[in-house]
């Protein structure tokens, strides 16, 4: 039902911004921070906790220190990768973000097989095609703020040229292992088969007509962060784990020190001194949480898959 609803909230801002008015850049600027603020951010800072419950499912020991000790050098390690190694890092990147979203969609698959994981990946990467490369003219001048992106300019160009020979191989790729995975998992997700390829034929008809900040707003902050929480609230809650006010309080600090860190970052990098240099700070904020929040979610994926099997 979440899903139909979150579907719902896409279609009209769609319908608003080509039938009724435009939104302007500035607008989609303010929606794109206050949800980055207020769902973006906090999606990922319950990680604590949703360690915890990891450690607890697999009956491991844990320690809290050690948690934000691993979690702090990931963190810094794909931060030193993307400033030593830009296109690397960005590549990087755009593998780890299509593996999340895809898990996150398709959580309800069987994927811990190479073929299920193959099908994760293509899923991930044709939301993230239509996303970036669709509306590539709009991702440019972001790469532009960075010395990194004016020294890659030939690499950016390139991208640019070809991108819709990208988007046709990503294509490929999702219908092939889609067809592969189904081939080889003919019971797997019965009554979601023909579902989950409805909904993503709406979410890439959405995204294909909405502006890239505004798409993206949609897909992040609306889709994927509020099912994330959602997934993330209903681990925590099983046998009352943890309760409604715990899961509050951690991802409201969490969420206060991640957004604090950020804020600090990109005033080190002169990040305030127009939208499009927030949005770039923001987006670089978020590839580099990224990298730690993937495994811890993934793990939580894999338990979730495991107590369902039983």
């Amino acid at each position: 039902m979440i899903r139909i609803v979150l579907l719902i909230i896409g279609g009209m801002l769609l319908l608003f911004q080509q039938y009724i008015m435009p939104v302007n850049n500035n607008t989609q600027f303010a929606i794109f921070l206050t949800g980055i603020i207020l769902l973006g951010v906090p999606h990922g800072a319950a990680d604590l906790l949703v360690a915890t419950r990891n450690a607890d499912a697999g009956k491991k020991r844990f320690s809290k220190f050690t948690f934000l000790a691993v979690y702090i050098g990931r963190l810094s390690l794909f931060a030193g990768i993307l400033w030593f190694f830009p296109v690397a890092g960005n590549l990087l990147f755009v593998f780890f973000a299509a593996y999340h979203f895809g898990e996150t969609d398709l959580h309800q698959f069987k994927t811990d097989t190479i073929p299920g994981k193959m099908f994760v990946i293509s899923y991930g990467l044709v939301i993230l095609c239509v996303i970036l490369l669709h509306h590539f003219d709009e991702v440019k001048p972001l790469y532009q703020l960075f010395e990194s992106g004016k020294e890659n300019e030939v690499f950016i160009n390139w991208i640019g040229l070809n991108r819709y020979y990208i988007i046709s191989a990503a294509g490929i790729f999702f219908f092939t292992t889609t067809f592969i995975y189904f081939l080889r998992n003919s019971n797997a997700g019965k009554n979601e088969k023909g579902q989950f390829l409805v909904r993503l034929a709406v979410i890439l008809f959405i995204l294909f007509n909405l502006p890239m900040l505004l798409g993206f707003t949609f897909y992040f902050v609306v889709w994927h962060s509020v099912l994330s929480l959602n997934n993330i609230v209903l681990y925590l809650r099983v046998n009352n784990t943890y309760s409604r006010n715990i899961i509050t309080r951690q991802i409201l600090l969490y969420s206060l020190l991640a957004i604090a860190g950020i804020g600090l970052f990109g005033l080190a990098g002169f990040m305030f001194i127009s939208s499009n240099a927030i949005a770039g700070y923001i987006f670089l904020g978020l590839a580099v949480l990224t990298a730690p929040h993937m495994q811890i979610m993934h793990d939580m994926y894999i338990s979730i898959r495991q107590s369902h099997s039983v």
